[in-house]
């Protein structure tokens, strides 16, 4: 099934600018004043903030798309370990009770849900946020998925896998590091150069340890809904976000992007899989009670393959995060040493977390705990 280009294909940006010069370019975007610019775009564009805090932000993702049918299962409880760690979505109908004294008659004539999902804007109404958005996985495409989902052919299909596997992926560091930033306050000028400087940008996120404590905390959520289902993410990204609301301090980070989800149990309609002869289609026609067992196989491996690179990749931004909380912790503990008129007495942080302690991965992370 063709898919329009711009829900589907991976699409970053170096800055919220740059996405709405490419959105108003492409016709995505009104010339007219707009509500307050939203950063929880993550780098993507096509997403339109709704709401005078812009507190959902529609996105273009028809029915029948990966994205579209996960929210609906979230929606629905089929994967009830990931309804607190990705954002909250809407029917158009539950938009409309919402937000509709509020939307203008343009606004209101668009919700619809056969071509968009309405998800929760974690940034809406903080004040001083700071954003960070990292793409987990060493591997962040897939052949199969770049042909079927993007109805290209084989040629453009291996070209894009190719340029990720041997270009974009080891140069973002991806390959080596299992994540990558793409977007957020401090990305850089350009998509390749965010992803070298991730380890930067994450660090620029917060000097405050008490942040990273919670950020921690919410990252470490994702790895354990990841771990506890059975599903693959391919190109899902953590999207962190710190700011104040009414004076105090708020940190969340949710799982966003997911066009490219593989679940082998219940396959998504644009779920590939593999012919008797080689060749990639779609999935559900194979996939039925009575499928062949090789069909079958074919797609629980691609799930086991890209659910094991993503718990993988959690578990490294996980340590490196919990790397710069010690570095963070280690620098506010000098800070009040160099304050304290008591020579060598340091009031020491209140944040909950041990200072510098190493991560240490849950075991049995290639297992699979079912929970459907």
């Amino acid at each position: 099934m063709a898919t329009p280009a711009d829900t589907t294909n991976e699409i970053s940006y170096a800055s919220v600018d740059e996405a709405e010069r490419s959105a108003l370019q492409e016709g995505r975007r009104s010339t007219s004043p707009s509500p307050e610019r939203n950063v929880n775009q993550g780098g993507h564009g096509g997403i339109t903030p709704l709401g005078p805090n812009g507190e959902i932000l529609q996105k273009g993702a028809p029915q029948g798309s990966v994205e579209n049918e996960f929210y609906q299962r979230v929606r629905a409880a089929a994967y009830p370990h990931f309804t607190p760690v990705v954002p909250a979505s809407y029917t158009a109908d539950e938009v409309r009770d919402r937000l509709g004294d509020s939307l203008s008659a343009a606004q209101l004539d668009g919700l619809d849900d056969r071509h968009n999902i309405y998800i929760e804007n974690i940034t809406s109404g903080l004040d001083d946020s700071k954003t960070l958005d990292t793409k987990i996985g060493k591997s962040t495409t897939s052949y199969r998925e770049n042909l079927e989902q993007h109805d290209k052919g084989r040629w453009a299909a291996g070209t894009k896998a190719l340029k990720f596997a041997i270009g974009v992926d080891p140069a973002t560091g991806s390959t080596f590091r299992g994540w990558r930033a793409v977007g957020g306050t401090d990305a850089g000028e350009s998509r390749l150069i965010t992803g070298v400087q991730s380890q930067r940008i994450l660090s620029k996120f917060s000097e405050d340890p008490a942040v990273w404590d919670q950020l921690i905390t919410k990252m470490q959520d994702i790895r354990t809904a990841a771990q506890n289902s059975d599903i693959g993410f391919i190109a899902s990204s953590v999207f962190s976000v710190t700011g104040t609301r009414a004076g105090e301090q708020v940190v969340d980070a949710k799982l966003i992007d997911f066009a490219h989800v593989i679940d082998a149990a219940q396959p998504f309609k644009q779920s590939p899989s593999v012919s008797p002869d080689g060749s990639p289609r779609l999935g559900p026609a194979e996939l039925d009670p009575g499928a062949r067992p090789a069909n079958r196989t074919d797609l629980t491996n691609l799930k086991n393959k890209y659910r094991e690179q993503f718990i993988g990749g959690m578990d490294a931004l996980i340590r490196d995060a919990t790397r710069v909380r010690g570095e963070k912790g280690q620098a506010q503990v000098a800070h009040f040493a160099a304050m304290n008129s008591a020579p060598g007495v340091a009031q020491q942080s209140t944040s909950t977390a041990a200072q510098g302690k190493p991560y240490v991965p849950p075991k049995n992370t290639q297992g699979s705990v079912h929970g459907r």
